[in-house]
């Protein structure tokens, strides 16, 4: 320890601002002590630590610490870089929040493009990508007519059967037979 060093607790710390405070082992005032004063690499200061330093006034006329080390934690030399904060949980959980939200757009984006601008493969032209994975065997269209409201439905090689549209938003299905159609009460189509 040189002579000229001061000798004090920390009392208070701020991790996440890098900055606090050291009762002086002489009493008097608490003397502030920010991060970029302290010459160790070994770890943080934390309060309870016992911070050799020396007294100076900075430019605005407050005393503070500077050369400050703490005691049994190795000093840095002058070819090692000098302490970095770390990042506040805050931030670092904002951070992940944002890579999230990120990825899920992403992901939506991807799925929309292709929905979009790529055929699918798995349905017919008139179905939608969604009912034709659900109900990839069921060819039966119910379709309710516009005109009159009644339920009716279509199947493969009818007239009107390729120009029908199923919109379960409106009520429309699918069904796999004749039979399941007339069931849930449906009639055949005219046409």
């Amino acid at each position: 320890m040189k002579p000229d060093l001061n000798k004090g607790q920390l009392i208070k710390w701020n991790d996440d601002r890098g900055f606090g405070f050291i009762k002086s082992g002489e009493g008097g005032k608490e003397v502030f002590l920010h991060i970029s004063a302290v010459k160790t690499t070994g770890r943080r200061p934390k309060v309870g630590d016992t911070i050799f330093y020396a007294l100076i006034t900075a430019a605005d006329g407050r005393i503070r610490a500077s050369d400050a080390s703490i005691q049994g934690v190795v000093s840095q030399s002058s070819t090692t870089q000098k302490l970095k904060p770390t990042p506040t949980k805050r931030k670092v959980k904002k951070f992940r929040v944002i890579e999230t939200i990120l990825g899920i757009g992403g992901v939506a984006a991807i799925v929309l493009f292709q929905m979009q601008f790529r055929p699918n493969r798995l349905s017919t032209p008139t179905s939608t990508p969604i009912t034709a994975i659900a109900t990839p065997s069921c060819v039966v269209k119910g379709n309710i007519s516009i005109a009159t409201g009644d339920k009716l439905y279509h199947v493969p090689g009818m007239e009107d059967y390729d120009g029908t549209i199923v919109d379960s938003a409106k009520g429309e299905r699918w069904f796999c037979s004749e039979a399941e159609a007339v069931a849930a009460g449906w009639r055949k189509a005219p046409r």
